[in-house]
């Protein structure tokens, strides 16, 4: 196998528990595997994920969570975003819990459904993407209430927080949601109110609120640096990244110094020099940034893939299916030795094989 992704099963479940150890009692945890599990693979972390303290899964679309019923076929399966009305009786076939923000999908599920389908209203507190206006929204689910079969089980919101920046804003705006959310349960007693991310768990630990929705942290990814800067460990201790990508070098050659490679020899060589060629390139998550060729006025910034812990740096433009490494000094590279490489877990290409320890 030339090129595959490592994902350590039990490295995520470790992620999981942790999580689940920072919730306050009788708060929900639902585990965000949206995007295949954030490249994971949504079957295989949802499965995890419930077997070791999350109570539901998170998937953004409809067809999404279609596809995960088929596998979990007791677990509760929200939808992080608003669904058409036309997908309201694909929504009522799987038993999703969808995300509402306008009535027209809220008469849709209630025409689709054949007994209580239940929906969560979401809030936009400045995000943009979808969402009531807070000011709209008891009168929304007023009018909501005049249906039989949809009703309202949770009130959610999503917030435009940058870790450090905008903090004094966050705590503001979910105050603000709490309070919201109170006034809603007048109308609709018992509705779960939820706002809080990896990073607002992470940074606004007393906004828990009755459910978290977490997504990065499950993945070992701490979404906030704020802790450093209070000089204070991680919120969560022990979080470990369980995806590794990985390809094999395929070919290595000698290099004189000023030899040109590429195309329209776009890279001169600056010394003496061993590269390795390895299957990957852009089409697999990589980036397709070129290393600069001769002059450089600042230090720059250059990628690399892992060697046995020792950097091998990109060298030229990475193609379409492989790239070039300088393994100069890497003298154990050699033909087959797998090279480590960072790619974005959501970009990496779906083709490339999973392998699950």
């Amino acid at each position: 196998m030339l090129k595959w992704v490592e994902i350590d099963l039990k490295t995520l479940a470790g992620n999981v528990r942790a999580v689940k150890k920072a919730l306050e009692p009788g708060v929900s945890f639902m585990a965000v595997v949206k995007a295949d599990g954030y490249g994971h693979g949504a079957a295989a972390v949802g499965k995890t994920a419930l077997e070791n303290g999350a109570d539901r899964l998170g998937v953004l679309t409809a067809e999404e969570g279609a596809a995960l019923r088929g596998i979990f076929k007791k677990a509760p399966i929200h939808l992080l975003a608003p669904s058409l009305p036309e997908e309201a009786p694909l929504i009522v076939k799987n038993n999703l819990t969808p995300t509402a923000d306008s009535i027209n999908f809220i008469r849709a599920l209630d025409r689709s459904a054949k007994r209580t389908a239940p929906y969560h209203l979401d809030i936009d507190l400045g995000l943009g993407r979808w969402g009531l206006k807070p000011e709209a929204a008891e009168a929304l689910l007023k009018a909501a209430l005049k249906f039989k079969k949809a009703r309202p089980e949770g009130v959610s919101a999503h917030l435009a927080y940058r870790p450090a920046q905008n903090m004094t804003e966050a705590e503001e705006k979910l105050s603000s949601f709490s309070a919201l959310a109170g006034r809603l349960r007048a109308l609709a007693p018992g509705l779960k109110a939820h706002a809080a991310n990896s990073a607002i768990l992470c940074d606004f630990p007393h906004w828990q609120l009755d459910m978290v929705r977490i997504g990065n942290l499950m993945y070992g990814i701490y979404p906030t640096d704020v802790y450093k800067k209070k000089k204070q460990g991680p919120p969560l201790p022990g979080l470990g990244r369980p995806w590794k990508f990985f390809a094999r070098i395929i070919s290595i050659r000698d290099v004189k110094k000023g030899e040109s490679l590429g195309y329209a020899g776009e890279f001169t060589a600056p010394e003496r020099m061993r590269l390795a060629t390895i299957p990957a390139g852009y089409s697999d998550g990589l980036t397709m940034e070129p290393t600069e060729n001769r002059i450089r006025i600042t230090s720059g910034f250059r990628y690399w893939g892992m060697i046995n812990g020792k950097k091998a740096y990109f060298t030229g433009r990475t193609g379409i299916a492989h790239t070039m490494l300088d393994v100069t000094n890497i003298p154990e590279a050699g033909l087959g030795t797998p090279v480590a490489l960072h790619v974005r877990r959501t970009a990496a290409n779906a083709k490339i094989p999973r392998l699950y320890k």
